[in-house]
């Protein structure tokens, strides 16, 4: 067993000098490229890069709900890991909405939290597969962020059904599939997180103290012990689906992101366009009303 970075074992180990200064400069590395996503652009591109009071507003208050849920775990991993009542879904819908940059923000500072739960940590290595990459993974959904203008789009598309199917499952089927975007950076968060979980417990098989066994036995055990990811992750994709089911949610959303067009709007030209108001003015729902106000407004990161 290499105890170049470790000694001791679960309760009793402890990181040696080199394995906390490997740890220590990884997490900087880590930080410092949350900031320089953010901070590179501008500088390069002149890209406008903003933290409004809401984004930072919005990005507290999700971090500290994902905080919160990450301790009322559902059950627990006997070698680390855990099964929770969804804590990643208010990452997950913040990174939707606000984007890749500012999503990495958030990400990194929840993989800083994950640190203070009792972190099973034998080697840097394991630092890195078990909590960095897992948790500043998330900001993948930001990849596939929230398109004001083409949610609209699919909105008016499915305000043109008729009737009937707003009261069934495919006027449900129409206001969740305008967020395909999330189910998509959901899902390949999803499988990084996985990969990166299985990864670590290949690597940790010696450390934990196991028998020596072949390659294919490691990986077999840790496709199976991992699979709580899994589980985790489709109980946080279960409640990101009943708020973005809600009427009510994609409402509030959709007019949130309304007043960048506003104040656009009264820059250029001091009030909309008449076409525009008029289409706003004829919806029919306020779904509609609120999608149709973010039709053509900047994009999120």
């Amino acid at each position: 067993m290499n105890t170049s970075f470790i000694c001791g074992m679960f309760d009793n180990f402890s990181l040696t000098v080199a394995g906390t200064a490997g740890m220590v400069i990884m997490l900087a590395i880590i930080l410092l490229a949350a900031v320089a996503v953010n901070v590179v652009p501008r500088i390069v591109h002149k890209w406008e890069i903003e933290y409004k009071t809401r984004d930072l507003t919005y990005g507290a208050v999700c971090l500290a709900m994902a905080y919160a849920l990450s301790w009322a775990k559902m059950f627990s991993m006997p070698l680390g890991g855990s099964v929770t009542p969804a804590a990643l879904a208010p990452l997950f819908i913040y990174c939707y909405y606000f984007g890749f940059r500012k999503g990495a923000v958030i990400s990194s500072a929840y993989m800083l939290l994950q640190f203070t739960q009792g972190a099973y940590v034998v080697t840097p290595w394991s630092a890195f597969f078990d909590y960095v990459l897992p948790c500043v993974s998330v900001c993948i959904v930001g990849l596939f962020g929230y398109k004001p203008a083409k949610y609209a789009a699919f909105v008016k598309r499915g305000a043109a059904k008729p009737n009937g199917v707003k009261n069934s499952a495919g006027y449900l089927a129409y206001t969740v599939g305008g967020h395909w975007r999330l189910f998509a950076g959901v899902g390949i968060h999803t499988a990084v997180r996985y990969a990166s979980l299985i990864t670590s417990g290949v690597l940790s098989w010696d450390y934990w103290g196991y028998d020596p066994a072949a390659l294919s036995s490691k990986l077999t055990f840790s496709l199976s012990y991992n699979s709580f990811a899994l589980v985790d992750s489709v109980i946080a994709l279960a409640a990101v689906v009943l708020l973005i089911s809600s009427r009510a949610f994609n409402v509030y959303m959709s007019a949130s992101f309304a007043d960048k067009r506003a104040l656009t709007a009264s820059a250029e030209t001091h009030e909309p366009a008449a076409e525009d108001t008029q289409k706003i003015d004829e919806a029919k729902n306020p779904e509609e009303r609120s999608a149709l106000e973010t039709d053509g407004a900047p994009e999120t990161d």
